[in-house]
C-alpha cells in the first residue's frame, strides 16, 4: 500500500472554503489527505472516501445550488451533519465515517451547556463524535487521531463474543502479558464498553463515541496526569517533566501509559489499576508506608522531589469543572454529582471553599455530603 493511501481522508465542509483550505493544508498535508468544499459542492463520492467529515457551525454563504449536491440550504453545521451522516451511512456500509463540528462560535453552538470542558456533551447531544474550536491549535492533532480511529474501525466488528472482546482489547492497546492486565480489563468492563451491541455491526462508531464521550473526559479505567500525580503525591509539572526524561520513573510510567485508539486525544492517559499497582510497589507492598513510598519515588526519579504530604490527596475541580493541580485532603472537599458525569467514573471532588462561593455549584453536591456545607444565608 502506498504512503498516500495509508493517510486518512478528512473532508472539511465550510461556507467559506478558501479561508479554511490554506490552514488545513498547512497543518495536515503530511498527515492526512484533505479536501475542503462548500456544502453545495459535496457529492456522494466525497462522503464515500471520508474517514472524518468536519462541518462548520455557521453556514451563511451559499453558492448557486448544484443539482447533484447532497446538501441543501441549511443554516447550521449540526443540521447539515445529520443529512450528510445519513448519506454516508447509505454509501459506506462496511466502514466508519466520523462526523465533527468545527466552529469559532462554541458558546453559541453549545447553548446552555457549561464550557469549555463539555465539548463531548455538545457532541453527544447532537449525534456527533466531537466538537472542535477553530481557536484551538491542538485541534489539528485531534482531527488526525479521530480520522485514524475511524480508518482503523472501517472493517465490520466480529459477530461472536470472544472475537468481539479480543477486538476491543486490541483497540485499547492492552498488553495481556502485563501483571495488571486482568485488573485493567475488569475496570474496562465496569465502564460498559459497547462490545456486545457492536457484535455483527457494520462499524465501530459506538466504540469511538464511548471513548470520546464517556471515558477520556472522565477519570475511570484511564487516569489523566492530575490523577496519576495525586496518587503518587507528585506535582503535576514534575510528573510531566520527568515523564519525558531518561529515568526509571519515565520508563515505569511509559509501560503503564494508554497507547490504544485515540491515545493522546485529550492528553496522556494511564491505566488506573497499573498506577495503583505501581503505588503499591513503591510502598514495598506495605500499602501504608508513605515515607518509604516517597523515598522510592525520588529514587526512581533520580532527584529529590517536592511531594504532597497529605493523606490520600484528591484532585478537585475548579468552578469551571476543570481539574486543579493543587491537591487537597478529602476532609476539605465534597463529592459532586455533575450533569453527565458517568456513574462508573471516579468521584468528582470540589473544595468546600469553592462550592460556597457559587450557588449553582452547590446544587451539584452529593446529597450525602450536603451536611458538610454551611447553611445558606436567609
Amino acid at each position: 500500500m502506498s504512503e498516500l493511501r495509508k493517510k486518512p481522508f478528512i473532508l472539511a465542509v465550510d461556507d467559506k472554503p478558501d479561508t479554511l483550505r490554506s490552514a488545513m493544508d498547512a497543518e495536515l498535508h503530511d498527515r492526512a489527505l484533505v479536501e475542503v468544499l462548500h456544502p453545495s459542492e459535496i457529492k456522494q463520492e466525497h462522503l464515500g472516501r471520508a474517514n472524518l467529515v468536519l462541518v462548520d457551525y455557521k453556514l451563511d454563504h451559499w453558492l448557486e445550488p448544484d443539482k447533484q449536491s447532497v446538501a441543501f440550504r441549511i443554516q447550521t453545521g449540526m443540521a447539515l451533519a445529520a443529512v450528510l451522516r445519513e448519506v454516508a451511512d447509505e454509501t459506506t456500509t462496511n466502514r466508519m465515517t466520523a462526523f465533527a463540528l468545527q466552529t469559532g462560535h462554541l458558546h453559541e453552538a453549545s447553548g446552555r451547556i457549561r464550557l469549555p470542558h463539555q465539548r463531548h456533551v455538545v457532541a453527544r447531544l447532537n449525534n456527533l463524535e466531537w466538537v472542535f474550536e477553530k481557536a484551538d491549535a491542538e485541534r489539528f492533532d485531534q482531527m488526525v487521531l479521530l480520522a485514524q480511529a475511524a480508518q482503523q474501525l472501517s472493517r465490520a466488528w466480529p459477530a461472536d463474543e470472544p472475537r468481539s472482546t479480543d477486538r476491543a482489547r486490541i483497540l485499547l492497546g492492552m498488553n495481556q502479558d502485563a501483571s495488571w492486565f486482568d485488573r485493567c480489563w475488569r475496570d474496562v468492563r465496569e465502564c460498559q464498553p459497547p462490545i456486545h451491541e457492536l457484535a455483527g455491526g457494520a462499524h465501530g462508531v459506538l466504540f469511538v463515541r464511548w471513548l470520546l464521550h464517556q471515558i477520556l473526559p472522565y477519570p475511570c479505567f484511564l487516569w489523566d496526569a492530575y490523577r496519576v500525580a495525586a496518587r503518587l503525591r507528585m506535582r503535576v509539572d514534575d510528573l510531566e517533566r520527568l515523564g519525558k526524561g531518561d529515568n526509571a520513573l519515565a520508563r515505569d510510567l511509559g509501560q503503564r501509559r494508554y497507547t490504544g485508539v485515540l491515545a493522546g486525544f485529550l492528553g496522556d492517559r494511564w491505566w488506573r489499576s497499573a498506577i495503583e499497582d505501581y503505588a503499591w510497589e513503591l510502598a514495598d507492598s506495605s500499602g501504608s508506608n508513605s515515607e518509604r513510598s516517597m523515598d522510592n519515588l525520588c529514587g526512581k526519579a533520580g532527584e529529590n522531589l517536592d511531594l504532597w504530604r497529605i493523606d490520600h490527596p484528591v484532585v478537585c475541580l475548579d468552578d469551571n469543572l476543570q481539574p486543579s493541580a493543587e491537591f487537597i485532603s478529602p476532609l476539605d472537599a465534597v463529592n459532586l454529582r455533575p450533569d453527565h458525569w458517568p456513574a462508573f467514573a471516579d468521584a468528582a471532588w470540589m473544595k468546600i471553599a469553592t462550592m460556597i462561593a457559587d450557588p449553582a455549584l452547590r446544587a451539584m453536591v452529593d446529597p450525602l455530603d450536603e451536611y458538610r456545607l454551611p447553611a445558606e444565608d436567609g
